[in-house]
């Protein structure tokens, strides 16, 4: 199968989905956004992390420091979050 093909399957498969179970294709539409939010809030936690840590280790300033450890914690416990409420997802 090419690139076309696979496409237009894929599009009928949506038509159907949509026409026969629209719920279903809701339900997939929150989680993509969730699963957006989750990985946009992570990156971002991680990114301040990192910038904290090496601020607060260059200029020896332990809060700026603490804050960038707890800012990667932060990321961690988003993310088992983000897993902890995909388990709990009706039909998952």
């Amino acid at each position: 199968m090419n690139d076309d093909q696979v496409a237009r399957t894929l599009d009928e498969i949506e038509r159907s989905l949509r026409r026969d179970d629209p719920a279903f294709l809701e339900r997939v539409s929150h989680l993509q956004r969730q699963e957006l939010v989750t990985f946009l809030s992570v990156v971002s936690l991680l990114a301040a992390g990192a910038v904290l840590l090496t601020v607060g280790l260059a200029t020896l300033s332990w809060p700026v420091w603490g804050a960038g450890l707890g800012t990667l914690v932060a990321s961690g416990l988003v993310d088992e979050y983000h897993k902890h409420s995909l388990k709990r997802w009706p039909g998952a």
